[in-house]
């Protein structure tokens, strides 16, 4: 696989620029929170950060589609090279005066995630990778968990569906460490790091806050997929993924798995 070195650096200084302006946004009182199509939250920093991005990689890559949840319009199709973006995932949180929210960049090629950016501007943690090549944790290599034991275990999860996996955990006698973050690209930035040993998500995601995240946990050594089986596609087609979403090392899958049938 190419090595993808100058989009890396491109999108890592994007999402940096993005991540920070959002953040001076927020202490300077000019977020401007909205609400748009489907009851969610949008602010005036979600808006700039797709604007930044959105200009960064239409200057650099004139020929690739973009995919932005915040951009009006989508390709057609599952493009040679796209870029799917979250300007800002888990904007409830940035609004609430969180730092688990976060900028996600991905690249898909064919439909696959294979290039990651996730930047979280309050912990100041840049997680980048690609498939095949490794990922880094503020340019420094990083590795997945390696964990089999699944008691112990930290496993992020969104905080409303904490309590149906704390049920879970218990009908199925493990001892998880369950960790509620919002933001679903930031939960796969952690796996790929080892922040986290595993995420799990019960329900179907966007893929505006996973393809970054996606691309990461596997250059890191991480597997990911829909949990019930099949493999992750990005296609504009289709807004959100037919099943929920585990990431975790091989050795936590089928444990992990066993808590969601018992959360179900």
């Amino acid at each position: 696989m190419a090595s993808f070195a100058r989009e890396l650096e491109i999108v890592a200084a994007l999402a940096r620029r993005a991540g920070d302006e959002a953040l001076s946004a927020r202490s300077e009182g000019r977020i401007q929170p909205g609400e748009k199509a489907g009851g969610e939250v949008v602010t005036a920093a979600d808006l700039r950060a797709d604007e930044i991005i959105g200009e960064g990689l239409t200057a650099h890559f004139p020929g690739d589609a973009i995919w932005s949840e915040e951009t009006p319009g989508r390709p057609e199709s599952a493009a040679d090279r796209m870029w799917v973006v979250d300007p800002l995932d888990g904007t409830g949180d940035f609004v609430a005066g969180g730092d688990a929210f976060s900028v996600s960049i991905g690249l898909a090629v064919d439909g696959a995630p294979v290039l990651g950016v996730v930047y979280n501007p309050s912990r100041g943690e840049l997680v980048s990778g690609v498939v095949g090549s490794g990922a880094t944790l503020n340019g420094a290599p990083a590795q997945a968990s390696a964990r089999t034991e699944p008691n112990g275990a930290r496993v992020s999860c969104s905080p409303r569906e904490e309590a149906t996996l704390a049920a879970g955990v218990k009908a199925a006698c493990v001892e998880l460490v369950l960790e509620p973050i919002a933001s679903m690209a930031y939960k796969l930035a952690r796996v790929a790091v080892a922040l986290d040993d595993a995420t799990l998500t019960l329900r179907g995601r966007k893929p505006w806050g996973l393809c970054a995240g996606v691309a990461l946990a596997r250059a890191a050594g991480a597997s990911v997929g829909l949990l019930g089986g099949g493999e992750i596609a990005i296609d504009p087609r289709h807004d959100r993924q037919p099943d929920g979403i585990l990431a975790a090392p091989d050795g936590l899958i089928a444990p992990l798995r066993g808590v969601a049938m018992y959360a179900r």
